[in-house]
């Protein structure tokens, strides 16, 4: 290795002092692009990017805290016939026993929920929804989509319980 720094220096030496010089300025160049360009901005970028989702994850967080209050009023007066917990609760666990994945919900006041099912098969579907009624939910609006599939239905219904 000091083998290769001697020739090195030997070949600096051997070079006329213009050479020298430009030879260092473009140096100095390239080590200040490698700085900027290799690890100033990769770095901001980075910490931007990280910034961004910190404030995207706050923001779905205060969503999350504004939506506690709805989320707790949905708890329905008890009466016999009623499973306990929430209406949310009880309409997710009616779903899951049907296989019925939920894609989206959405309280409406007081003991109103919106629900969007998508790719549901409605030999699964009509018994979930025949289960509600039995819990006393009232089914306020309803709307089904065919799918391409044979027998796969989306819907889009608002439940009052």
């Amino acid at each position: 290795m000091k083998e290769q720094i001697a020739q090195w220096q030997q070949k600096w030496q051997m070079l006329p002092p213009s050479d020298q010089r430009a030879l260092g300025a473009l140096s100095l160049f390239l080590g200040g692009l490698f700085l900027v360009y290799g690890l100033f901005l990769p770095a901001k970028n980075y910490f931007d990017g990280a910034r961004l989702r910190a404030e995207v994850s706050g923001e779905l967080v205060q969503w999350i805290e504004d939506q506690r209050p709805v989320l707790e009023r949905l708890e329905p007066a008890s009466s016999g016939a009623q499973v306990a917990g929430t209406l949310l609760q009880r309409v997710t666990a009616a779903a899951e026993k049907h296989r019925i994945t939920i894609k989206r919900f959405e309280p409406e006041g007081d003991g109103r929920i919106r629900l969007w099912i998508e790719e549901a098969r409605y030999q699964d579907l009509q018994p979930w929804l025949n289960s509600l009624m039995q819990q006393q939910f009232s089914i306020r609006t309803l709307n089904l989509d065919a799918m391409a599939e044979e027998g796969m239905v989306s819907a889009r219904l608002t439940l009052e319980g």
